[in-house]
């Protein structure tokens, strides 16, 4: 009987307008079907009439430790995991029939079609797929595969002994897995449905295709209008259709796909997208998506970042009892057991159960810090109380135990015959324990004397014995860096060598790797294959090298680099060192993670360069104790050269990166860009700190610029946004407001970055600080208009002449961010300065010709790998002669 029937969803807050709309287009076509929505939050304090809905409340679900139960899960983990529990209770309360649709469906007909299959079948399912996705396309069938069967947007029951039982198992699989963990074949509640009809039967699987309609399954679905004004698809009638993932005014239809774009939709399709977004902006569509979350936050305020979450559910037991997390004593408790060492590593303090959490998580941090947990784990809290922060969203409560435990550098001692006896932490690692502040005026002495010392070792060299100068130079750093518990290192010697009697060490490598080690050319060490910044710098070094007659023996290091490594070198790669020069394209904060991988053999012997950059004014003073590994610095620029110059006791040369000019023609239709737009383009990766790049003030001002001109457009191209989800949710409101905007998270392989670069017009780049700016330069090789921030390492190359210099001021940084340290300065660019010049470049042809030319030119002359390549080679021919 249709009084027996209800139709319920689940929301948070910030989801009502979805629900508003579905329950809308319920009661049109099924006004006698009751309406039910699930509420996974707290109620709103006043009522609204566009809630034409019987409400349940979260907290009134019976869910199993309820405070534990809403703390595991993310909010579209808990808005599912609740599924069960919600039929559970209009069961109990008399519906024979419960038809469950996500929040963004929207029906196009009567339910009683469902409730014809329900006669026939206690569960009725829809399948993702009924036909083959083979276009190259995402999703895929394989990505399908991975998240399920069935699609759970759409779930209807029988109230039987056997869906009770179903319901009941659901719970059960629910009550701690109910995640998106793709590795671990889990995908929300989704994943398990593709059990329900072989373990329970009496399921029907509906292939209509009006049913579901989705951009999954839309190359399957031919949607056409009839001449009554009825939607059809497939010549059937549409039942429902299933909005996942659509934002109105965006481009694609939904964020989760990549295969159609709104306008590429046929009329009928498109005509549903258009109806259903004017529906969601009469439903409160900008009200609602603001509405706070009520699980996303601690007792105080502090947001709950999903790593939180996840530690939690992996790690606490189940049945242990605790105070009430969503209250101050739970949230005190909580960070508590999470900053606590991590079990079986009482006596490593940085290793917390969080950092753990990370580690277990992050292959790349395990191949970068082996030990972690141990006694080489400095590396790894340094690591982390750098970059978990930005990248992990943790709040400082989560991070000060990890520098708090660096700050005070005690850590089990390699080979202690005593366990639990305390050694500096990382000092066998050469990395400073103490903040570089520390000590005051006598630190700042030793300091001075170190530099000089260091100045001045050619000259005291002859005079003095090995051991002597290297118990001298690490007393040196003792006083200067690291503290009273600071332990020489053994010394280490050349193969072959004896050092002033000692015996001689065994090298970490074999011998014969090393014989060569004095022959003329040049070993280039570096992230070879990383699709990154610090990844190009090498490869551009290579391109220096190709155009000289110096020898080259690259070596691919890959060792605590996060970025994808898919690029590749024209030279064949080598795994060991076989030159005289050893240029290691690694910054400073990395060195030591060079020499604990390849050992002290891979410096002794060779002439060693450092290529670093260095984004403001002051260089650290934690990595000045790096220069100790090397002979010399190359840097990208003046404004490095001038930081890193006034702390080193070492040369410090400019050598710029190189570019190659590029004549890829333009394709706009690959990144669905008008022809006669004026494109403008910032790109970034967002592991560089997204506050340095600063891509947010772009947006601004571009709309700042053009509030209303659709002949302009801006794209995006943001790397690793995964690692910042408030900026990935940021940009993506701004997308979605704003159909100019096209947004490009994730990598392009390098031909097709070429292809973007020469798509568009204008580089734009409203950065706060940059140690050379790979992407401007890459954009003037190509004969593009650059706006840029007029400071720090891209003027040497951005210039009045052949670029539009944004106006800024120095400010100092408020906070840490990333390595950038509270009281540094960086500029803060000027929007209405680049507001000004964005219209310049829309507003005249001439200009984007002339500055693009310019440009151009600028590149041919000073940054092509035979422009530089003079300079490098009589660079190494004057060490080749000094050695």
């Amino acid at each position: 009987m249709m009084g027996k029937t209800c139709v319920f969803t689940i929301v948070s807050n910030n989801y009502r307008h979805f629900a508003r709309t579905l329950a809308a287009s319920v009661r049109r076509w099924s006004p006698e079907v009751e309406v039910f929505v699930a509420i996974c939050d707290d109620p709103l304090d006043a009522s609204d009439p566009r809630d034409a809905f019987t409400t349940l409340n979260i907290r009134d679900l019976d869910l199993p430790k309820f405070d534990r139960f809403t703390f595991q899960y993310t909010i579209l983990e808990l808005n599912t995991a609740i599924k069960p529990w919600v039929f559970a209770a209009l069961f109990a309360r008399g519906y024979e029939r419960v038809i469950y649709f996500d929040p963004d469906i929207k029906l196009y007909g009567p339910v009683d079609p469902v409730l014809q299959a329900l006669d026939e079948a206690q569960v009725v399912l829809t399948p993702h797929l009924t036909g083959e996705l083979d276009d190259g396309r995402h999703p895929s069938e394989l990505s399908i595969l991975q998240s399920g069967t069935y699609n759970l947007g759409f779930l209807a029951l029988r109230q039987t002994d056997q869906t009770r039982r179903l319901v009941a198992w659901w719970q059960r699989k629910l009550r701690r897995e109910c995640i998106v963990d793709i590795p671990r074949g889990l995908f929300t509640d989704q994943k398990w449905m593709d059990l329900v009809p072989g373990m329970f039967g009496s399921a029907a699987i509906v292939r209509d295709p009006g049913w579901n309609v989705a951009y999954w399954n839309l190359n399957h679905r031919d949607v056409t209008m009839s001449a009554d004004g009825a939607t059809l698809v497939n010549g059937q009638p549409l039942l429902f259709f299933h909005f996942s993932g659509f934002t109105p005014g965006a481009r694609l239809l939904s964020k989760h796909q990549n295969r159609f774009t709104v306008d590429a939709l046929l009329p009928a399709a498109r005509a549903l997208v258009e109806g259903y977004a004017a529906d969601l902006e009469a439903a409160g569509i900008e009200e609602c998506r603001v509405l706070p979350y009520a699980f996303a936050r601690f007792a105080d305020g502090t947001p709950i970042p999903d790593l939180v979450r996840r530690c939690y559910r992996e790690s606490f037991d189940w049945e242990v009892s605790h105070p009430d997390l969503w209250t101050a004593q739970g949230q005190e408790f909580l960070l508590a057991w999470l900053n606590a060492p991590e079990p079986g590593h009482r006596d490593a303090p940085w290793f917390t159960r969080l950092a753990a959490t990370v580690y277990r998580l992050r292959p790349d941090l395990q191949a970068a810090f082996p030990d972690a947990g141990g006694a080489r784990g400095a590396g790894y809290a340094r690591w982390f109380v750098e970059n978990a922060g930005g990248q992990s969203g943790f709040p400082e409560t989560l991070v000060a135990p990890v520098r708090d435990a660096l700050r005070r550098g005690r850590a089990p001692a390699r080979g202690a015959a005593t366990p639990g006896r305390d050694t500096p932490l990382g000092a066998t690692e050469g990395v400073a324990a103490l903040g570089a502040s520390d000590g005051g005026v006598f630190r700042s002495a030793f300091r001075s004397v170190y530099r000089t010392a260091w100045s001045a070792r050619h000259l005291v060299k002859p005079l003095t014995s090995q051991r002597f100068r290297h118990t001298v130079r690490h007393w040196l750093l003792r006083h200067a860096y690291f503290d009273r518990r600071y332990t020489i290192p053994p010394l280490a010697v050349a193969p072959g060598a004896v050092a002033d009697g000692l015996p001689r060490q065994q090298s970490r490598r074999p011998r014969a790797a090393f014989a060569d080690a004095r022959t003329k050319g040049v070993n280039v060490i570096g992230y070879l294959a990383a699709e990154s910044g610090i990844g190009e710098s090498a490869r551009s070094m290579l391109r220096i090298l190709a155009a000289t007659d110096v020898p080259v023996a690259p070596i691919d290091f890959r060792v605590g680099n996060m970025s994808r490594m898919t690029e590749t070198i024209a030279e064949e790669a080598v795994d060991e060192p076989r030159h005289g020069v050893s240029l290691f394209h690694i910054n400073a904060d990395q060195m030591f993670v060079v020499r604990e991988h390849l050992g002290l053999q891979a410096f002794a012997g060779a002439y060693n360069i450092g290529y670093w950059a260095w984004e403001l004014p002051e260089f650290p003073d934690e990595w000045v104790p790096a220069l100790a590994l090397l002979d010399e610095v190359w840097v990208p620029s003046a404004f490095c050269q001038q930081s890193i110059g006034m702390k080193s006791a070492v040369p410090v040369l400019r050598v710029p990166h190189s570019v190659d000019l590029n004549d890829t023609p333009a394709d706009r239709a690959a990144f669905g860009l008008a022809a006669d737009a004026v494109v403008f383009f910032t790109m970034c990766d967002v592991l560089s700190v997204p506050e340095r790049k600063n891509p947010l003030a772009v947006v601004e001002a571009f709309l700042r610029a053009f509030p209303a001109d659709d002949g302009v457009a801006l794209v995006l191209k943001i790397g690793n946004l995964a690692h910042q989800p408030d900026l990935h949710a940021r940009l993506q409101r701004q997308v979605a407001q704003d159909r100019r905007i096209v947004l490009l998270d994730g990598y392009l392989e390098r031909a097709q970055l070429r292809t973007l670069m020469a798509s568009v017009d204008c580089f734009v780049s409203l950065h706060r600080s940059e140690g050379f700016g790979l992407g401007m330069a890459e954009a003037m090789a190509c004969g593009r208009v650059v706006i840029a921030t007029g400071w720090s390492g891209n003027v040497d190359f951005t210039r009045a002449d052949n670029a539009l210099l944004v106006d800024y001021r120095l400010v100092a940084l408020e906070r840490d961010l990333g390595p950038y340290r509270r009281g540094q300065m960086w500029a803060e660019p000027d929007l209405e300065s680049a507001v000004r010049h964005m219209r310049e470049v829309a507003g005249s042809t001439e200009l984007r010709t002339r500055l693009g030319a310019r440009g151009r030119d600028t590149v041919a002359r000073e940054l092509v790998p035979a422009a530089l390549a003079p300079m490098v080679s009589a660079r190494l021919a004057a060490i080749d002669r000094w050695r």
